[in-house]
């Protein structure tokens, strides 16, 4: 008996050392959605990466890398994601990366009211404890979101409160023009959405500007080429939107059933087996 009752307490230990383990690797969910109201803009994929706080992608000011370009003028994620698995920087003032870091591009195109949620694991006390994100802003030539501070948002939040959210794109200056493309209706992505005749039927097409990365003020589509006929719907003013494009929630995922189910019933047998030792002794 008094073997049967030390494995059994062995085995219990095991499930609440599981459950109670420190949370410096952990699954967490990260869910975006696109608050702008009807008629309003759509995000292309978000890329999302986890980093050790170095990775840069972009400073106010300067230009453009060719992976930012990319993104911000295509929605092509596959440039960004290479330079960041690849511990590069967009910005070469970064430092040097260590660890493995954690990406992923999530869902398809984004809609007003569209919602998609991913989940990763990651090591917040290292390689993983800062988020980065970014998105093309459709229609657009070469407007997009991201954050320019990696430090932005640090995921060791998550162990005071066990979630957090923030909103991406606040009413003026929120979105980026990346200052790569000249902006112009005739060569736009994303018109087809919108009704806006032209428009991108392929990548990289429009004219070079050969500028620099600048929030976007006032009204965002104001100075574009070949404005259509009857202007641009006024859903499509990013910069008045009460609380920005998106809503980016983040929390650590649940303990799976399965895990609670075991630690209970290795509690219960636990408990059985002391009650049978106090009626022997």
């Amino acid at each position: 008996m008094r073997i049967k009752s030390m494995i059994t307490g062995s085995v219990l230990a095991t499930a609440i050392s599981v459950l109670a383990a420190p949370a410096s690797a952990i699954s967490i969910d990260i869910t975006i959605t696109n608050i702008a109201p009807a008629g309003g803009v759509y995000l292309t994929p978000v890329w999302v990466g986890f980093h050790n706080g170095s990775f840069d992608s972009y400073d106010g000011g300067t230009a453009s890398a060719p992976e930012l370009e990319a993104l911000a003028e295509d929605g092509d994620t596959a440039p960004i994601s290479g330079v960041f698995g690849a511990n590069g920087t967009l910005v070469a003032t970064a430092t040097a990366q260590t660890g493995t870091r954690v990406q992923d591009t999530l869902g398809g195109l984004l809609a007003p009211g569209g919602t998609v949620t991913q989940r990763f694991q990651v090591d917040l006390n290292s390689a993983n404890r800062y988020l980065s994100y970014a998105s093309m802003v459709l229609p657009s030539s070469d407007y997009y979101i991201a954050n320019g501070n990696p430090l932005a948002h640090d995921l060791l939040t998550l162990l005071a409160g066990g979630s957090t959210s923030f909103f991406i794109g606040a009413p003026n200056g929120g979105v980026n023009d990346a200052g790569t493309e000249v902006n112009d209706f005739a060569t736009s992505a994303g018109n087809p959405l919108f009704g806006i005749p032209g428009g991108q039927s392929g990548p990289n097409q429009g004219a070079n500007e050969n500028g620099v990365n600048a929030n976007v003020v006032g009204d965002p589509y104001g100075g574009f080429a070949n404005q259509p006929v009857g202007g641009v719907a006024s859903s499509l003013d990013f910069n008045s939107y009460d609380n920005g494009i998106a809503r980016v929630d983040i929390a650590v995922a649940p303990v799976p059933g399965s895990v609670v189910l075991m630690a209970s019933a290795f509690a219960g047998a636990g408990f059985i087996a002391r009650r049978r030792m106090a009626k022997q002794a």
